[in-house]
């Protein structure tokens, strides 16, 4: 698998157009949903279930789609 790196730098000043910002906002919405990022994502996630902690993906995602989440179920990154 080729390792790719991504610095993402958004900068909002008087001097940059809400048109520009916009435009990196999506620019870092598409990078962001690319594949390799949502295999990262849930490689340095853990979902703790009151005492338990699961790795498993689909749980995670399952708690991630409810909103408001459930109490006493945290998304943790392993970083």
């Amino acid at each position: 698998m080729a390792t790719n790196n991504f610095f993402v730098l958004l900068c909002c000043s008087p001097y940059v157009s809400a048109v520009t910002v916009e435009q990196e906002r999506l620019a870092l919405a598409r990078l962001l949903s690319t594949p390799l990022m949502k295999e990262r994502f849930f490689q340095a996630t853990e979902l703790v279930d009151r005492n338990h902690i699961t790795n498993n993906r689909a749980r995670i995602k399952e708690e991630l789609s409810k909103r408001p989440m459930r109490s006493f179920r945290f998304v943790i990154n392993k970083n």
